[in-house]
């Protein structure tokens, strides 16, 4: 290539423009790992270094007066897919272009740098990451169906030896009731799993949420132990909410398994319920709290992540916080966690509140018909 001519005089003095000799140029990047490109305003290639060819999947001397067009955004990094290649494959490129003078006239300067191989690395890490999830979920589920299925195959076993021994009816009903349990943990399981691979169906209807805590507190005392203080402190002013109640349940149950376990089975565990402060705010407020062992920053990050578990190999599937967390958000509401190491956790789960429908006509509340 020629000398590069005196600048545009009217390009001379503009300071956003770099003026460049080509000999200094090509100096510079003749054997540069990166690609650079040099095209016109109109968008054609001036100058292409032996990477940008390679990059571009094309000969430098093809590349020299072709059409490639002009890229458009100046200044910023940009990633961008190249799929003129010769195999019909694509190339990840990123790329920086800024404005220059070559030859006297205004053009643009591309940089690209090939990332195929960065990409194609982070592909494998995710592909890795999601053997590394299967291979936990399969690990859970594994676990737990071989307890259950021993626990259904033990009771079919007892209740046969107890048929072929003549039939005591209450032994054998006792037998059936414990593997009905078992099918019934299984299903349990099974209906988590479900959560997290496509969602459930939730049936909301209205809720007195003071009520149905009310409701659960004999079980949450048997659940927790006798030496597990219970309190409750619940707001007056709470409204009814629209959720599905089974489910909402089996998140305060969860929860409170969860605080016993993080108390050790000593502590004091706390259920709240919070009005909104205004009219306007849509979510009522339930808080479970504990004085367990708590969460630090890096535990309390992925908490609520499927299969996450800081208990020893078969003492949790990691589904609990995760199953609350779809639960509540498919419900149109949030969870928080606060929690300090040493000083316990809270998990507040913001519900929605039942937007109440408007007052009856003066009509109406003198006992009236409307027409």
């Amino acid at each position: 290539m020629s000398s590069a001519g005196s600048a545009h005089p009217a390009l001379a003095d503009a300071p956003r423009f770099s003026n460049i000799s080509q000999s200094g140029f090509r100096l510079l990047v003749e054997n540069n790992a990166d690609g650079v490109l040099v095209t016109s305003l109109a968008g054609i290639v001036l100058y292409a270094n032996p990477a940008a060819a390679q990059i571009l999947g094309k000969p430098e001397e093809e590349l020299l007066d072709f059409p490639i067009g002009r890229p458009l955004v100046c200044g910023e990094f940009v990633e961008i897919a190249i799929p003129n290649l010769p195999n019909g494959g694509v190339r990840d490129v990123e790329m920086r272009v800024v404005e220059i003078v070559w030859e006297g006239e205004q053009a643009v300067l591309a940089s690209l740098r090939d990332i195929s191989g960065r990409r194609a690395e982070e592909e494998r890490r995710r592909q890795s990451l999601k053997l590394e999830a299967i291979g936990r979920l399969t690990a859970v589920v594994t676990h737990d169906f071989k307890n259950l299925v021993a626990v259904i195959q033990s009771g079919l076993r007892l209740l046969r030896g107890q048929l072929s021994r003549g039939a005591d009816i209450e032994a054998m009903l006792a037998i059936i009731d414990e593997t009905e349990r078992g099918v019934a943990r299984a299903e349990d399981l099974a209906r988590q799993l479900l959560t997290f691979s496509r969602g459930q169906a939730l049936s909301p209807e209205q809720v007195e949420l003071n009520d149905l805590i009310g409701s659960l507190v004999k079980l949450f005392r048997h659940l927790l132990g006798a030496n597990v203080e219970l309190r409750t402190a619940l707001d007056p002013k709470v409204e009814r909410i629209m959720i599905d109640a089974t489910q909402l349940e089996v998140a305060l149950l969860n929860l409170a398994v969860n605080a016993r376990d993080a108390m050790e089975g000593h502590g004091t565990l706390t259920i709240e319920t919070a009005a909104p402060d205004d009219d306007q705010e849509p979510f009522v407020r339930v808080s479970v709290r504990d004085t367990g062992c708590g969460m630090d920053a890096e535990v309390q990050s992925k908490a609520l992540e499927p299969f996450f578990t800081t208990k020893s190999d078969g003492s949790g599937t990691g589904l609990g916080l995760s199953q609350i967390y779809g639960f509540v958000t498919q419900s149109g509401g949030h969870v928080r966690i606060e929690s300090q190491v040493g000083k316990g956790t809270a998990v507040h789960l913001l519900l929605p509140r039942l937007i109440s429908s408007p007052g009856p006509s003066t009509l109406e509340r003198e006992g009236g018909a409307a027409c």
